[in-house]
C-alpha cells in the first residue's frame, strides 16, 4: 500500500495513462519475456505452493477472490463496499482487508480480518477517513496501520480483535505512514514528515528509541523490510525521478538498489522470501499511452534485469512463498488479468480470465485450503 490509497484504488486508471518504457539493452533473456518460452505446464502450476488472493472487479463493486495456481477460484468477500486484501495473517487462517465506501460524500475505510475457514469477518476498526496500511507481527498477535482516530495520520497498534486497545506508537501533526514490521517483530520502519518532508524513521515496537534513517529535501516512502531484516527498502524521487532506494536499519548503506541503470520511474518494490532480491516495476512517464516492466534485482548488486517484455502494463509483483515464481497483473490481453511466471521471466501464463479487472495478488500459504466456490462474507 502506498500512503494515497486512493491510487491504489484507482491503479486501472492510472495504469492506462502510463508511458511506454523503453527496451533498453538490459533486459529480457532471448525468447524469454512475454509468451516466448511458452506457459507453465499444468503438471508445474499444481506443484506451486498456495494460493493467491487479489482484488476482483468481475461485479460492481470490488471483491477480494482467491485462486490456486492451478486456476481454481473462490470469492472470499461479498460486502457491498469495495474491498482489497492488504495482508494475509501469519498463520494463514485469515486475509486482512480494507474496505473502502463513500458515505455521505466523505471517504471512509475500515480494516476487517476475514477468516478462510468460515465465519463472519471481524470488524477491527471502526470505519473512518483512515484506516490502511496494516503490517502483522511476526507471531501473528498484533499489527500496526495508519490511523486518523485521534489526529489526522497516527501509527498505531492494535491487537487483531473487534473492541482492541490501541495504542498510538508515533503521533505528529504532519503526519506518520506506511509503517512497517521488522521480521523479528521489534522495530517498526515508517514515513513522517514531522521534520517538513517525509523521511524513514525506524521505532522500537512500544513506539520509543524514535530514530530518523534518511534526510533529504525530496520525499522519501513506502519503506519495507527485507525478510532477512538487514535492509529497508524505500522509494524516493531524490533523483528527480522515483526509483527503490536501499538502507540499513542503522541508516547506513543507502543506495538505489538499480544502480546506475535507467529503467524508468520505479515503483512497486517487492522482496524475495529469502532476502537477496527485489523485483520491482518501471514506468516511463514521458509518453500519454505508455507501458510498464516487471524488474528484478540482486541486493547484493549487479544490473536489474526484466521479466517482461515493453508491449504492455505489467504491474504488482508478487513473490511466490517459495520463491521461484512470481504473480502480477497485466493488460497485454485487453482486460486486466492476474499472470503467473517463473522467477527468470520465463513460463508466462494467464491465470485468471473473468470480464473485469483483476489485480493486487497476494500470494501466501493457507492454514487450510478454502473451498472453492464458498463465500464467506455475507
Amino acid at each position: 500500500m502506498t500512503r494515497d490509497f486512493a491510487k491504489q484504488q484507482g491503479w486501472r486508471g492510472g495504469a492506462r495513462r502510463l508511458a511506454v518504457l523503453a527496451l533498453l539493452g538490459v533486459g529480457c533473456k532471448a525468447g524469454m519475456c512475454g509468451s516466448g518460452s511458452g506457459p507453465l505446464s499444468a503438471e508445474e502450476r499444481k506443484a506451486m505452493p498456495g494460493v493467491i488472493a487479489f482484488v476482483s472487479e468481475r461485479a460492481p463493486q470490488k471483491d477480494v477472490w482467491l485462486v490456486r495456481p492451478t486456476g481454481e477460484e473462490s470469492q472470499l468477500t461479498r460486502g457491498p463496499e469495495d474491498e482489497y486484501p492488504i495482508a494475509p495473517s501469519p498463520d494463514g487462517a485469515a486475509v486482512m482487508v480494507v474496505a473502502a465506501a463513500q458515505v455521505g460524500g466523505l471517504h471512509v475505510e475500515q480494516l476487517r480480518l476475514v477468516p478462510l475457514g468460515g465465519g463472519e469477518p471481524v470488524m477491527l476498526t471502526e470505519p473512518r477517513g483512515r484506516a490502511r496500511n496494516p503490517s502483522w507481527a511476526p507471531d501473528g498477535r498484533w499489527f500496526v496501520a495508519e490511523s486518523d482516530a485521534e489526529g489526522f495520520s497516527d501509527v498505531v497498534r492494535q491487537e487483531p480483535r473487534a473492541g482492541a486497545e490501541v495504542k498510538r506508537l508515533a503521533t505528529a501533526r504532519e503526519g506518520n505512514f506506511e509503517p512497517s514490521v521488522s521480521p523479528d517483530g521489534t522495530q517498526v520502519a515508517f514515513v513522517s514528515s514531522r521534520e517538513g518532508d517525509p523521511e524513514i524513521y525506524v521505532m522500537k515496537a512500544d513506539g520509543t528509541d524514535v530514530r530518523r534513517l534518511t534526510a533529504f529535501y525530496k520525499e522519501d516512502m513506502a519503506p519495507k523490510w527485507s525478510p532477512d531484516g538487514k535492509w529497508i527498502s524505500f522509494l524516493s524521487d531524490r533523483e528527480g525521478r522515483t526509483r527503490v532506494f536501499v538502507v540499513k536499519p542503522d541508516g547506513t548503506g543507502l543506495r538505489a538498489v538499480s544502480g546506475s541503470a535507467v529503467t524508468g520511474e520505479e515503483r512497486e518494490p517487492v522482496w524475495s522470501p529469502d532476502g537477496q532480491k527485489l523485483a520491482f516495476v518501471a514506468r516511463e512517464k514521458t509518453e500519454k499511452e505508455g507501458k510498464a516492466r516487471i524488474w528484478v534485482v540482486g541486493v547484493a548488486g549487479g544490473e536489474p534485469v526484466a521479466l517482461t517484455d515493453g508491449k504492455s502494463v505489467n504491474d504488482q509483483p508478487e513473490w511466490s512463498p517459495d520463491g521461484k515464481y512470481l504473480a502480477y497483473a497485466s493488460d497485454r490481453t485487453g482486460d486486466v488479468e492476474l499472470f503467473l511466471m517463473r522467477a527468470d521471466g520465463s513460463g508466462q501464463t494467464q491465470l485468471t480470465s473473468a470480464k473485469g479487472a483483476d489485480w493486487l495478488p497476494r500470494w501466501f500459504v493457507p492454514k487450510e485450503p478454502p473451498d472453492a466456490g464458498r463465500a464467506v462474507s455475507p
